[in-house]
């Protein structure tokens, strides 16, 4: 019988157990003064002034579009190879998303766009560009800031990584983190937009007062609970630690994988792997890699579902690095909670299935 071990699962401490419950306890549920200290410690740990906390990444990004100004008919470049909840952002707001492939030397900078793969794409109607650090690998963002282009950093795989000594969230105009379950810090769903741009950060914390307004305007009950928040700053207080735990596997993958000439994923500095993703030759070998591993009891992940190009039925001619990653590529379990045996337990199931 094997063992079976998920791809994804945050790491919950005791202490994080009986924060919540002494929050529930006091039947301080909604939104208030604990979600605002999260917020505080959160702001003040990236560097930026102001930080608002919401119910989901995706609707931190919604809200960031919509401080920023971006409205129907707008352009805003995203890359294909994300999660489906970026588009819908972008389509809440009736703007146009404009896909953008990424950076055909993936294998050395990650799966992210560059400067490059966005250039050509830029129109009088490109009114921003979301720039996600994917898998916690860092993109060169001062190549992107030269277009004048206002920018909304995607740090929902970064929490934490540090960019030319400053932490990502801190580097485009607005940014934006997701605190999903299987994110780097867990409140079970959850996310923060954040800015250090004054009238920016007055349009954001107008746009989630949806109560007692002097005047009426649309708002959006987006508020992330009091319970939730507790977590928050507790996960918070460990996120040192679970940067470190994830350097520390993703070292222990690199000597093992290398030495049977695996293609192990890039090192930048300032990065740590959010995800740990190993890339086969073609689409047939990395399928079968999957499907014997999970005969075994470990589970893996394509690292995208489906790219966005797919969805919108583009031509894939346009998006080659970006298939040629989809194809290729698979996530292995990499995350705080493993233990050192689940760790072994992974190197050699892989061993024996190569």
């Amino acid at each position: 019988m094997y063992k079976i071990i998920p791809h994804s699962r945050p790491f919950v401490s005791q202490e994080d157990i009986e924060v919540v419950a002494r929050q529930v306890e006091l039947g301080m549920h909604a939104s208030g003064d604990i979600t605002k200290e999260f917020e505080d410690k959160f702001s003040k740990f990236i560097g930026i002034q102001y930080a608002k906390a919401t119910n989901s990444g995706t609707n931190s990004l919604h809200l960031a579009l919509l401080s920023l100004g971006i409205k129907e008919d707008d352009e805003v470049m995203i890359p294909s190879y994300i999660c489906a909840s970026v588009l819908s952002a972008v389509n809440y707001t009736r703007a146009r998303a404009v896909l953008a492939d990424i950076d055909p030397e993936f294998d050395k900078k990650g799966y992210n766009i560059s400067a490059r793969t966005i250039e050509s794409k830029i129109t009088k109607n490109t009114k921003a560009v979301i720039v996600p650090h994917m898998f916690g690998t860092l993109v060169e963002i001062d190549d992107i800031k030269k277009f004048g282009i206002p920018i909304i950093e995607d740090c929902a795989h970064s929490l934490g990584a540090e960019y030319k000594r400053r932490k990502v969230g801190s580097l485009g105009d607005m940014s934006i983190f997701s605190f999903y379950a299987t994110k780097i810090i867990s409140t079970g769903s959850g996310g923060m937009a954040a800015t250090s741009n004054d009238k920016i950060s007055a349009r954001l914390e107008d746009l989630t007062q949806y109560d007692e307004r002097d005047k009426y305007g649309i708002s959006y009950n987006y508020s992330l609970s009091d319970i939730q928040s507790a977590l928050g700053i507790k996960q918070l207080e460990k996120l040192q630690s679970f940067i470190e735990r994830r350097r520390f596997i993703g070292e222990k993958y690199d000597r093992e994988f290398s030495r049977v000439g695996l293609k192990i994923p890039p090192k930048l500095e300032g990065s740590f792997p959010f995800r740990y993703i190993l890339r086969f030759s073609d689409k047939k070998e990395r399928d079968n890699i999957k499907n014997r591993l999970a005969r075994v009891g470990v589970k893996t992940e394509l690292p995208i579902f489906r790219p966005l190009h797919q969805y919108l039925e583009l031509d894939k001619k346009d998006f080659e690095a970006t298939e040629d990653a989809y194809n290729t590529s698979l996530s292995l379990p990499i995350y705080p909670a493993l233990q050192d045996d689940d760790i072994d337990y992974i190197i050699k199931r892989m061993y024996e299935v190569i």
